[in-house]
């Protein structure tokens, strides 16, 4: 078996809803979940831009008086004034009622085969390197077997059903949406809905008999394919321009451009051997003991490939259940940036993937206008306030809840990522034409947002460390609950993190461009205001900036960790006693306080740590607790073995897949301003391995190490290179390299 190719024992198995265990498939657009059932199976088709049941709330009301009177009452310490006269009730006062959209599922292609005797060797699964699924089995000593994929090429679903033997199955087609128009012969079903919003075209090929029994096509053969292109927006479908292709045809055409993405970094923490496995057989194994470097690959395989099926260039940017929601009002379904949007690209620089910010990008920029707006009538401020939660067609505040719409950092974190993009390809026109502008709004309010104390210090009131509140103000009541008794307060780290990097990052651009040269001094004298961060009584960096406000450490949330991970502004080398204060930090967090996302955040800022085992450890938890045969994770243990919250949902997220991407890599590389750092977290079960392609600004690297301690790197030099390389913290070579040269650095032990 293939490391690229994964496989189960078993069909998907959660009840009522199997979606969550079914094999994925997208190609940006597209989604298609797979559950694998033998004798009826419901084939779920997504698209990227189908959204409903939003509310923009039209005009935002001004409360920045209300703003005012917050940033009054905090001033004076009156928190329990701050939090009930929060920001949402006041919108909600004003007669503003937004609200967010949520994707919800196009339809379902329905199969049904009766099978004639009990099945044997049944396998399902996905090919990683080419986007295939495949559902094979055996009756009566004949084999079956159906593959699909979506094209990158066409934009259609292709279902490849053989036989050894001549067999029949039965097909229908059903639309979440109210159907309305519908054609159905014995070689294609098209059904549209009744709001014309959505429509699916089916057409069979191949050599068969068919007949249409009711709203069913009964097809009998030995092998035919089926074709299957969808629509979110009404458009009338057509698969003329594919129907004479064969199975082979199509797929050479989708792996020529889905391969390279896959194939761009490569990495191997095992020996082809181990692949056989099984997830379950993997997963048991972990349950039992920890996760083994097959699975830790394999993980790492899945997330990337997950990631490349969900991003596409011409769609929208990944949300939090990608292209793969199985059903209509599912939580945290939307853009989620106080964390889970960040952590879904946190991977996507260093692997390859560098094609997929600037759709992020652009989906932001699209609503500067609203963004405007929001800082201009909630706070009074210029430049642009984000919301947390967005939604392609919701960019105001829609999510009623203080400690979403009481927090400022969401802008400024995400220009982290469109600052790393020009790092790493450097590409100044989009620097100029469209990164650095959008800074600069976020930059502009934070100039406005930020008030000198007594001492000089900048101070920012109120202030919000995502989701957490501090331990001496957990017992305060307030306007708006929901779980989070005290938001808004005063000089979250986290804020101030943010805003020391985004004004440094934004000089750094104004410098290479000429752009808002006349600004720079403002932005310049504001960055030398910001106070030093602070160390607790327990010698661990404070989450809130303020004598007055203790720490509470039984939180999923690390948002005050910010400047090790993920910016990189404290550093072993840079500040060694501060960094042992965030180290001091982050061990203090309570295990059962955490859940899937905050598992992998945590694994990846224990590889900037540099312990290797406690990242390690971070995914051996992950494994026990909240990941699904089908690699999907979801929130919570749902089973109370005092890993995680515990709590009575348990929605799937898939952040933490991709955060796991994240942390794996980061054991392996990390490019650290003046020098490549190999394997600066590796623990000690990964004790031989490969990688290959893994980017940094200016380049590549190519890492070989093995068990008795030796090792190579090979830097292929994209713009000049001239840095130190560090293996595990200790330096081993300096290497210098012009555009298009590479070199190669050895180590022994």
């Amino acid at each position: 078996m293939s490391r690229h190719i994964y496989t189960l024992n078993r069909p998907a198995g959660w009840p009522h809803e199997e979606w969550r265990e079914a094999l994925p498939l997208g190609n940006g657009l597209t989604g298609v979940l797979m559950p694998g059932s033998i004798a009826a199976e419901h084939i779920t088709f997504n698209r990227h831009d189908l959204w409903h049941g939003g509310n923009e709330g039209g005009e935002i009301p001004d409360i920045s008086e209300t703003f005012r009177a917050m940033r009054e009452a905090v001033r004076r310490g009156d928190y329990t004034a701050a939090n009930q006269d929060n920001l949402m009730a006041a919108l909600n006062e004003a007669g503003y009622h937004a609200g967010p959209e949520v994707p919800y599922p196009l339809g379902w292609l329905n199969l049904t085969f009766t099978p004639e005797g009990m099945f044997r060797h049944y396998r399902r699964g996905v090919n990683m390197r080419t986007g295939e699924a495949f559902v094979t089995f055996e009756i009566g000593g004949c084999r079956y077997e159906r593959r699909m994929f979506v094209s990158r090429a066409c934009d259609a679903a292709v279902l490849r059903m053989t036989g050894e033997r001549e067999f029949t199955a039965l097909f229908d087609l059903a639309l979440f949406s109210e159907e309305g128009e519908a054609e159905i012969t014995d070689r294609s079903i098209r059904k549209a809905s009744r709001d014309g919003d959505t429509a699916v075209n089916v057409l069979f090929r191949g050599d068969f008999r068919s007949e249409v029994r009711g709203d069913k096509i009964a097809v009998t053969g030995r092998d035919w394919t089926v074709l299957i292109r969808c629509s979110s927006h009404g458009s009338r479908l057509s698969l003329d321009d594919i129907a004479g292709e064969s199975w082979e045809s199509l797929l050479e055409k989708h792996t020529a451009l889905y391969t390279p993405l896959y194939d761009a970094v490569d990495i191997e923490l095992a020996g082809e051997e181990d692949f056989e496995a099984s997830n379950e057989e993997m997963l048991d194994a972990a349950y039992d003991d920890e996760a083994s470097p097959a699975l830790i690959e394999r993980l790492w395989r899945f997330g990337r490939y997950l990631f490349i099926s969900a991003a596409s260039g011409k769609g929208n940017p990944v949300p939090l259940y990608g292209l793969w929601h199985g059903a209509d009002g599912l939580p945290w379904a939307q853009y989620v940036a106080n964390e889970n949007v960040e952590m879904t690209y946190w991977h996507v620089m260093a692997g390859g993937m560098a094609w997929a910010v600037p759709p992020l990008l652009r989906y932001y920029a699209a609503h500067l206008d609203k963004f405007r707006e929001c800082a201009r009538r909630i706070f009074g401020m210029r430049g642009i306030w984000i919301s947390a939660y967005t939604t392609p067609n919701t960019a105001g505040p829609c999510v009623p809840v203080a400690v979403i719409g009481n927090w400022i950092s969401c802008a400024g974190w995400l220009c982290r990522h469109f600052w790393e993009y020009y790092l790493y390809t450097g590409d100044e026109a989009l620097l100029r034409e469209e990164i650095l502008p959008f800074m600069r709004e976020a930059a502009l309010f934070w100039l406005d947002y930020a008030e000198e104390d007594e001492n000089g210090f900048l101070e920012l009131l109120p202030s919000v460390s995502p989701e957490n509140t501090p331990g001496n103000l957990l017992h305060l009541p307030t306007k708006s609950a929901t779980g989070h008794p005290c938001p808004a307060v005063k000089n979250a780290t986290m804020d101030f993190a943010v805003m020391k990097e985004l004004f440094t990052n934004l000089l750094e651009g104004m410098r290479v461009t000429g752009l808002y040269a006349d600004e720079a001094e403002e932005f310049r004298s504001a960055l030398g205001k910001i106070p030093a961060y602070q160390i607790n009584e327990d010698g661990a960096v404070k989450e809130w900036m303020d004598p007055g406000l203790t720490d509470n450490y039984a939180h999923r949330h690390l948002s005050h960790i910010y400047p090790v991970f993920p910016g990189n502004e404290v550093t072993a080398k840079s500040d060694p006693a501060l960094f042992e204060a965030f180290r001091r930090a982050v061990h203090l967090r309570e295990l059962g306080s955490q859940c899937n996302w905050s598992l992998t955040h945590m694994a990846a800022i224990y590889d900037r740590l540099g312990e290797g085992e406690a990242a390690a450890e971070c995914l051996d938890l992950l494994a026990k607790s909240v990941l699904l045969p089908s690699l999907f994770t979801v929130c919570n243990d749902w089973r109370h073995m005092g890993m995680t919250l515990d709590w009575v949902n348990v929605p799937v997220q898939l952040d933490a897949v991709f955060g796991t991407v994240n942390a794996v890599q980061e054991m392996l590389f990390r490019w650290e301003r003046t020098a490549l750092s190999l394997l600066p977290s590796l623990p000690g079960r990964l004790k031989s391995g490969y990688v290959r392609g893994m980017a940094f600004p200016g380049g590549t690297v190519d890492i070989r190490w093995g068990e008795d301690g030796r090792g190579a790197v090979l830097i292929r030099a994209v713009r000049g290179v001239d840095t130190d390389v560090l293996v595990r913290g200790r330096l081993v070579g300096h290497i210098r390299l012009a555009a298009g040269e590479s070199g190669t650095v050895e180590w022994n032990g």
